[in-house]
């Protein structure tokens, strides 16, 4: 049996000619003060030493199951800090819009996820580790970048002045996904934000132009007709194969994550839509294992 990953793992980054500039950068700026609390410098190695995070199930203990794996661009610092994805105040609903899929389903007496306790966080954690939910398929969730900045832009901006070692980061994080994705057997991706699908496919920006608002109008238009087909037709440009090598990964994007609570008047939210659609189109392809 495969040692159970821990979800906060210390990596470190070797900065070489650039260590001052960017060690200067995150001392004195301050979009980079969460970084600043969280990371360590090593002068002497001259290595950015800071915690990421991750979660691996054990797919051998659920081997019938279909592994997806949800690509986040980069950590978010307080996450990081409390132990868990999306674990801060504001961002917390991402899970129950996640265990509201009809194909996901919390242990019963499992975790109330709309009162979040001292203790949530770590049982949540472990119960995704553990894939202890009634559910068709198994989560992976993996950062494509794993240094944790408040936003995406503000970890370009840190090497902006250095493009070599920015290049050897974009290249190493897809190298390490195609390793997840070899390993795992994962053949399916789903991606929360425009950039992060760009970078791991390939597709021009103009694909997923307004991309929120045509989910919703996707989802609108299939709850009175029901029109699958119609549906993906209607998104074909919102999934589209890696650029992983001999890989055959298919990458969907899903609603970015500031808009999961949209739709309050619904029964089910548009983000939770967005990711049925996503889970059923999985499942035609590819049935589990009986």
């Amino acid at each position: 049996m495969r040692r159970m990953k821990p979800i906060i793992t210390t990596e470190s980054l070797k900065l070489d000619d650039g260590f001052d500039d960017i060690k200067k950068k995150i001392e004195t700026e301050s979009k980079y003060d969460s970084l600043k609390k969280l990371c360590k410098f090593n002068i002497e190695k001259k290595r950015l030493v800071y915690p990421t995070e991750g979660i691996y199930p054990n797919r051998s203990e659920h081997t019938k199951r279909i592994p997806v794996l949800f690509l986040f661009s980069n950590p978010y610092p307080e996450s990081v800090e409390i132990g868990l994805f999306l674990s801060e105040p504001h961002s917390r609903t991402f899970w129950q819009r996640l265990f509201e899929s009809e194909y996901l389903c919390l242990p019963v007496r499992g975790i109330d996820l709309k009162h979040w306790g001292s203790s949530t966080a770590k049982q949540l954690g472990r119960l995704m580790l553990k894939g202890e939910y009634k559910s068709h398929f198994l989560l992976y969730f993996h950062c494509l970048w794993p240094i944790p900045t408040k936003k995406p832009e503000h970890l370009k901006s840190l090497f902006k002045s250095k493009a070599r070692l920015w290049a050897a980061i974009e290249r190493s994080s897809m190298e390490e996904l195609a390793r997840l994705t070899k390993n795992e057997q994962i053949k399916h991706i789903v991606a929360f934000a425009g950039p992060t699908f760009k970078a791991v496919t390939g597709v021009n920006e103009n694909t997923y132009k307004g991309w929120r608002d045509r989910i919703k109008h996707a989802v609108d238009d299939y709850r009175k007709d029901e029109d699958l087909e119609k549906y993906w037709e209607s998104l074909s440009g919102g999934y589209a194969k890696t650029r992983l090598g001999q890989n055959d990964v298919e990458v969907y994007l899903g609603l970015d994550t500031r808009s999961k609570n949209l739709g309050k008047e619904m029964e089910k939210r548009y983000f939770t839509w967005a990711f049925d659609m996503i889970f059923s189109r999985i499942l035609k392809d590819q049935p589990p294992i009986k």
